[in-house]
């Protein structure tokens, strides 16, 4: 009487959920890379140097998306972007140095 429900069951295949891998990226004092990734993508930014650096969205409006606070050397700090737009980041503590995160839908 239940043979042929549970095989039913039994052979409709699982929900899949997948999460797209994070892209990582190195900062160096030489280097504030450009990255494009597509919505919902977390980057992953790796300080590479033998100095502090900093990852810091900061927006003419002053309402940062992203601050990371000081990383120290073979420090990482990751941030997901929920929507699409274009980010303008520092990877700099002074910073001089800045990068293109593009966010596309």
């Amino acid at each position: 009487m239940f043979g042929g429900f549970l095989s039913a069951c039994q052979s409709t295949p699982p929900l899949a959920t997948s999460s797209a891998p994070g892209i990582s990226v190195g900062i160096t004092s030489d280097t504030c890379p450009n990255v494009m990734v597509p919505v919902g993508q977390q980057v992953i930014w790796t300080n590479q140097d033998s100095r502090e650096h900093i990852i810091r969205h900061e927006p003419a409006e002053g309402n940062g998306q992203f601050d990371s606070g000081t990383l120290q050397p073979g420090d990482s700090f990751a941030f997901t972007f929920p929507q699409p737009g274009s980010y303008i980041y520092e990877c700099s503590v002074d910073g001089a140095m800045t990068g293109t995160v593009t966010v596309q839908p």
